[in-house]
């Protein structure tokens, strides 16, 4: 991280620290609702931010390209897309019962970008606007796909809580958002999940008969690809069924599933089996 610059450190230290101080809070909250506590939770997840987007724009400048053609940049656009879809959310529901979820997500993905190796010259061949739009719709559906996995876990935590024999919602878990409300929004996260990651793979599928079809003639049997494409059918399935009318509580349970097998795309598809593959 550090090889492209001292404004870049600057802007990933500051979005770190606002990360930090931000999921404190959220956590804070959560236990001891305080008004205080909550808003200033609230500024330092936008401040994070917008300290995130320098990170990256920053990158962009020094490294003359788009700051997440390796795995170090997307990482770090993956913390921005979380951290400001869970603001949306906060924004649009006047609730920030995600926050003490989500944050945490945006802090480790930031820190995983100062530790994995990143920061050199990147490739001719990583420029230009498909490129661009290939990576960035599918850091946005990993990012959706992520917030569904989050109001899964939700889901199933208060609808156990609510089976328990005590029926009783107090403390932290009174504070949550309804089960309709957790339901209705996972899909929703979904369906934008499947949409981008659909659009994103076109992108991709594009950019690399471009670029890649002379220089690696068999791009197509990468393990990247067919990891990327497996996750959306997958979800893809889980959508159509959700709205087909299958139990909340199944779909849920995919979601959180679902996530894991992002995971395993993400990192290690990417590190150990892609041939071709170096960012998402």
């Amino acid at each position: 991280m550090f090889g492209t610059g001292l404004a870049n450190a600057l802007f990933g230290l500051l979005a770190l620290l606002c990360y930090a101080g931000a999921t404190l809070l959220y956590v804070v909250w959560l236990r001891h609702p305080q008004v205080t506590a909550g808003r200033t939770a609230t500024v330092l997840a936008a401040l994070g931010a917008v300290f995130n987007f320098g990170f990256l724009y920053a990158r962009s400048v020094a490294l003359k390209t788009v700051p997440y053609g390796d795995l170090l940049g997307s990482m770090a656009l993956f913390g921005l897309f979380l951290a400001a879809m869970s603001l949306i959310l906060e924004a649009r529901h006047h609730d920030r019962s995600l926050g003490p979820f989500l944050m945490p997500v945006s802090l480790f993905f930031l820190l995983l970008s100062f530790v994995v190796p990143g920061g050199g010259e990147a490739r001719p061949e990583l420029r230009g606007s498909i490129f661009a739009f290939h990576v960035t719709l599918n850091m946005l559906s990993y990012s959706a796909f992520a917030v569904a996995c989050a109001l899964s876990l939700l889901y199933l935590a208060l609808g156990r809580q609510l089976k328990s024999r005590r029926h009783v919602l107090n403390g932290p878990v009174s504070r949550l958002p309804s089960l309709s409300y957790l339901e209705r929004a996972a899909r929703t996260s979904i369906g934008v999940g499947v949409v981008s990651l659909a659009a994103g793979l076109t992108m991709g599928f594009l950019w690399a008969y471009r670029v890649w079809q002379e220089q690696h003639p068999e791009w197509l049997l990468d393990a990247k690809i067919w990891g990327a494409v497996l996750t959306l059918v997958f979800y893809l399935w889980v959508f159509v069924r959700a709205h087909r009318g299958a139990p909340p509580g199944t779909t849920a349970k995919l979601a959180v599933a679902g996530f894991v097998l992002v995971l395993l795309s993400y990192t290690a598809v990417n590190l150990f089996f892609s041939k071709v593959h170096s960012f998402t």
